[in-house]
């Protein structure tokens, strides 16, 4: 029984590990794009935008 509750801990740290590398993967990329496409601007309306800088 103690080696089963030693694996789940285990198992449980290392999602937790996953999901945290994760979300600063996608803070990295998604941030990398802030303040590209204008305040109150969808990206489909600055692409359509005629005087947009693509």
């Amino acid at each position: 029984m103690p080696v089963m509750l030693e694996k789940l801990i285990k198992a449980l740290e290392n999602i937790d590990t996953r999901a945290k590398a994760e979300k600063n993967f996608a803070d990295k990329w998604l941030g990398a794009f802030e303040g590209v496409i204008p305040e109150g601007m969808t990206s489909t309306e600055y692409i359509k935008n005629p005087t947009a800088k693509i």
